[in-house]
């Protein structure tokens, strides 16, 4: 969840931002997708999900 949609939903002050004291739930994929052409976007893959700071999913 990014900062501006936990926001809306008054969760800011727990979600939306890597901080101390805020949830950890991330997303890992195994492409560089800010700097990788735009016509390879979509074939980046999901590596690891992370949920209130544990791992729940890795390849």
């Amino acid at each position: 969840m990014t900062i501006n949609v936990a926001k809306q939903i008054f969760l800011e002050n727990e979600r939306g931002s890597i901080r101390t004291d805020k949830y950890a739930d991330f997303l890992l994929v195994n492409k560089d997708v800010l700097s990788c052409p735009v016509t390879e976007i979509h074939t980046a893959k999901p590596a690891a999900t992370y949920f209130e700071g544990k791992k729940v999913f890795s390849m």
